[in-house]
């Protein structure tokens, strides 16, 4: 009469050691296991249950034998018999079935003596509740009162409750010890349940606190692209747009402009007497006079405008939707404005100027190359041309 708790059923075997199949007894569940020995130790303590009752009441020897098989050999056969089995869980709540219907053959052999029935009753129960729920109840009824009318049919219905003191003791301390072990087994399995529980929480915890740290790199690793992006078209001392990021730009506004029927404006801008200022005061100077510059075409572009750093002392300003007459105002507002500038480094006021040239599509060309090949040749000519002027 093993007890366990309601168990799944067996898996579908499955192969271990490369194509070997996985053997009955690897697929052997602890439920089996532990309902063998409950089964054993159960079964043995009816026994002598027996032997006690029958110093008081007569038994048949063929009873005797039948007894003796089921009580004795009975459990071993049935263990064997889930061992041996393709699905062992399954073998074995129909042995706890088989077990019901045999133990109410042996109460009605026996008479129906009262503490050995209730027993007998009581821990099959107990057990087919624990395993298979209320449907258990009824099948564990069922099977203990078709058994009973198969015993008495074979050996007569009798009814001899009466049990002396030394067999009814026995019976309730083995049935207490019963119970005591099926509550024991009980709460064991709770209990590893409960650390199993435990121990799948931390497991929970774990992973979320990596999955939080794994997105927490995720947004490192993301602004690090973002970062690197940006190294890739910025300039890294004045943060302008670079020469690579004009070009891309450039041929995408062109096709617009083209698309749009919309005019398109270039301002190419140079540094005058750059390598002096840079002789004389110093390189840290002369950056400190770009990044004016730089802070100055930040300011005055429009949105949509790409302020740039074409190379050296060099700058571009690509002034989308922009005509030549208007873009020659914003160059010399620019010119005007950085001209007047007082740039500080350190105890001085340094002061520059630019050269400037224009290009505009369509008016000198509808190519990237034919504006840049136009501005520089404006720039050229405001250079030749005494410097800090605007030519196109």
């Amino acid at each position: 009469m093993p007890i366990a708790p309601p168990s799944p059923r067996a898996p579908v075997p499955d192969t271990r050691d490369g194509d070997r199949p996985e053997t009955p007894a690897q697929r052997l569940s602890w439920v089996v296991r532990m309902h063998y020995r409950m089964r054993t130790a159960a079964f043995g303590m009816l026994f002598l249950a027996v032997c006690l009752h029958a110093r008081v009441e007569t038994v048949r020897i063929d009873v005797w034998l039948f007894l003796g098989l089921l009580l004795i050999a009975y459990p071993h056969l049935q263990f064997r018999r889930a061992q041996r089995s393709s699905a062992p869980l399954d073998t074995e709540m129909h042995n706890l079935s088989a077990d019901s219907l045999l133990l109410g053959i042996s109460a009605a052999a026996l008479g129906f003596p009262l503490w050995i029935t209730f027993s007998t009753l009581l821990g099959t129960l107990s057990n087919n509740t624990a395993n298979k729920g209320w449907p258990g109840v009824a099948e564990t009824l069922l099977a203990f009162s078709t058994g009973a009318l198969l015993g008495g049919t074979v050996w007569g219905f009798r009814l001899v409750p009466g049990n002396d003191l030394p067999t009814t003791l026995l019976c309730i301390v083995c049935l207490t010890a019963y119970l005591v072990a099926m509550g024991h087994i009980a709460f064991t399995r709770i209990q590893r349940l409960r650390d199993t529980r435990e121990a799948l929480q931390q497991r929970e915890r774990d992973l979320m606190a990596a999955n939080a740290a794994l997105q927490r790199n995720l947004l490192e690793i993301d602004a690090l692209q973002e970062q690197l992006r940006e190294q890739a078209i910025r300039d890294p001392l004045t943060g302008l747009y670079n020469r690579r990021y004009l070009d891309a730009t450039l041929e995408r506004e062109l096709a617009r402009s083209q698309r749009d029927g919309q005019p398109l404006a270039l301002i190419l801008m140079d540094l005058d007497h750059f390598k002096r200022v840079n002789d004389t005061y110093g390189h840290q100077a002369g950056d400190e006079v770009l990044l004016q510059l730089a802070r100055l075409l930040t300011d005055m572009a429009r949105v949509g405008d790409v302020a740039s750093r074409h190379g050296g002392e060099e700058f571009l300003l690509l002034m989308p939707t922009m005509s030549l007459a208007t873009a020659r105002e914003r160059a010399e507002a620019l010119r005007h404005t950085f001209g007047a500038m007082e740039i500080p480094f350190g105890n001085l006021k340094l002061r520059a100027t630019l050269s400037i040239g224009i290009a505009a599509c369509p008016d000198h060309g509808t190519t990237a190359e034919d504006l840049f090949r136009h501005a520089d040749r404006a720039l050229y000519q405001a250079k030749h041309e005494g410097r800090n002027r605007v030519a196109s």
